[in-house]
């Protein structure tokens, strides 16, 4: 091996140490447990290794099959501890993706350029922080930045290589993964294909690159259809997606749930999602329509708010939800989020102002390899703004910036002028400031500016497991914070809540529980026909206690009625015997 050779070797081993050892450094010092979403996905994956890749379920409702997929073949080979097992491999995974500018950039930028490339991305705060997230986002990443990469490639060689099949290949996983994709990559594959430019054989890689792309994506419509009988690439949830981002009361968070709104519009879509699923892109228009002043200018704070607080707001996930951690891990986990919340807003607003530097300076020498890359950006910010403008959404789009930054870094040092140079990191610093003093007032304004959610006084609420059977109840003092099919939150008004629930006739043939999630459950108080219930058992999910209505073979209570001086949440669940319907300890050890 030659000199040259050897430092090619010697960086590429050095990106991947750092890469790859920071994340596993922090997953094994705070060992995140899956929450929401992302144990929804860990669950399906062990749906699919245990019963195969057409077994039914809401998780289609939801989520895209890519990652499970992927979690499924991994689950296959280390049985054991799977919450684990999905946490290190997304950590080893999202360490790896400084090879690909490394690598891909071989002809196109000199060694110190793409080590500069693959260090930004080893060395990305955010990221490394949310690294032992097993989140869709972060899978995603890998596909959508060696596409990006390929079409960088191949717009600043311009010898007329191409990879049509390998751009296909990873725009399907890209989609696969997380079904925005499908608009935002589509500009770095068709660049990769061998567009823009008229040279021979042009048509023949569109084709090949619509086969690659469209055959892998047809075979998971074809999983969905065995599984659920629709025949789709897309989920069924992106109407409530759209309708979330709109709801009273969406601006402080970016997104709220929609259930408290389409219940208080017609409770009845508590007892039919499905018809509310169909309904939510009509709902969502009608509230656009009704403010569509307030929603212009949310849609545009929102969108700078992503660009500084994105990455702190992840540390949610990661370090700060409740049972995100173990006990022991939780208080130096906070700690650390406290520590490093303010450094990702600074390094999140340079990184935005160095891009936006990266872009004007593209413009104006007509990059088209930095602007290909911008435009997958801006795609996804605005698809963001419109279905659900989360900060985890973001990590995608931040990796693209950050491979036009070191294109920009790079073009600035081979033919530039003093002049350029310090414009162009004024410019930086500039808009950086910019978001730093701008954004807090603007959201601020924004969220003073909403309207309250709705007040739902009367609801049906499912009992799980219950073959359809739902309580009716009523909100005798207090307000509704929140609410599912099966489940909801109340929070005190006045230091009181008080809801009242009628239970429907249920056949005793197996036990009701009750699942109550509160931060002291002895300071609410449950009476079942008069009787004072406990919640002392574990329950369906973490955070939550359960307390048993009616042993196995007794007649259940007719009603049940709490009385509380602090926020709660509570559902029915009707199981064989008095076992969680989420076996927690089981699945996820």
């Amino acid at each position: 091996m030659n000199r040259p050779d050897r430092r090619e070797a010697a960086a590429a081993a050095a990106l991947v140490l750092v890469g790859v050892g920071l994340r596993l450094l922090l997953v094994a010092l705070f060992p995140t447990e899956p929450l929401s979403d992302f144990r929804g996905l860990v669950l399906f994956g062990v749906r699919l290794r245990d019963e195969g890749l057409a077994v039914p379920g809401w998780h289609w409702v939801q989520f895209s099959p890519g990652l499970p997929l992927i979690l499924a073949g991994l689950f296959r080979v280390f049985p054991h501890g799977v919450a684990g097992v999905a946490r290190n491999a997304t950590a080893v995974a999202t360490g790896l993706l400084p090879l690909a500018p490394f690598l891909l950039w071989r002809t196109v930028l000199g060694l110190r350029a793409r080590f500069l490339a693959g260090a930004l991305l080893a060395l990305w705060p955010g990221q490394v922080l949310f690294s032992g997230v097993p989140a869709q986002e972060n899978w995603a990443t890998l596909p959508a930045v060696a596409l990006a990469c390929l079409a960088a490639r191949r717009l600043r060689l311009r010898d007329g290589s191409s990879w049509p099949v390998a751009a296909g290949l990873l725009f399907a996983l890209a989609a696969a993964i997380r079904q925005e994709l499908l608009v935002v990559m589509l500009a770095p594959a068709l660049a990769a294909a061998g567009l823009p430019g008229q040279n021979a054989g042009r048509g023949r890689r569109l084709f090949a690159l619509g086969l690659a792309a469209s055959l892998p994506l047809l075979a998971l419509a074809a999983e969905r259809r065995a599984a659920t009988g629709r025949f789709a690439i897309l989920t069924e949830h992106g109407g409530l997606g759209l309708l979330g981002t709109v709801v009273p009361g969406s601006a402080a968070a970016g997104w709220k749930d929609p259930m408290l709104y389409a219940a208080s519009v017609d409770p009845e879509y508590l007892r039919e999602p499905a018809r509310l699923r169909q309904d939510a892109g009509r709902l969502a228009w009608r509230e656009w329509r009704r403010r569509w002043r307030f929603h212009a200018y949310r849609v545009a704070v929102s969108a700078l708010t992503l660009s500084v607080e994105s990455e702190s707001e992840n540390l949610y996930w990661s370090l700060q939800a409740p049972g995100a951690l173990s006990p022991p891990r939780a208080a130096p986990g906070l700690a650390l989020a406290r520590r490093f919340a303010p450094w990702l807003r600074a390094e999140l607003a340079i990184v935005t102002g160095a891009f936006v530097a990266a872009l004007v300076l593209a413009w104006r020498r007509r990059d088209d390899a930095i602007l290909v890359i911008a435009s997958a950006v801006v795609l996804k910010i605005l698809v963001q703004e419109l279905f659900s403008p989360l900060g985890r959404l973001m990590v995608p789009a931040i990796a693209l910036e950050l491979l036009a930054i070191a294109l920009g870094a790079a073009a600035l040092a081979a033919a530039s002028t003093r002049r350029e140079r310090t414009a162009s990191a004024a410019l930086a610093v500039g808009v950086a400031a910019a978001l730093l003093f701008a954004v807090p007032p603007l959201r601020a304004l924004a969220i003073r500016k909403d309207e309250a959610p709705p007040v739902l006084d009367r609801f049906p609420l499912g009992v799980a497991g219950g073959g359809g059977a739902f309580a009716d109840c009523a909100v005798e003092a207090g307000r509704i914070r929140g609410i599912g099919t099966d489940r909801v939150w109340v929070d005190p008004l006045a230091g009181k809540a008080r809801v009242a629930c009628r239970l429907p006739a249920l056949a005793p043939d197996a036990a009701l529980g009750l699942d109550l999630e509160a931060g002291d459950p002895l300071a609410v108080r449950v009476q079942a026909d008069g009787r004072d219930r406990e919640a002392s058992e574990p329950g369906s999910a973490p955070g939550w206690r359960r307390a048993v209505l009616a042993p196995a073979g007794a007649p259940a209570p007719s009603a049940v009625v709490f009385d509380a001086d602090g926020p709660f949440g509570f559902g029915f669940v009707r199981r064989s015997g008095a076992a969680p319907p989420l076996p927690r300890d089981r699945v996820l050890p």
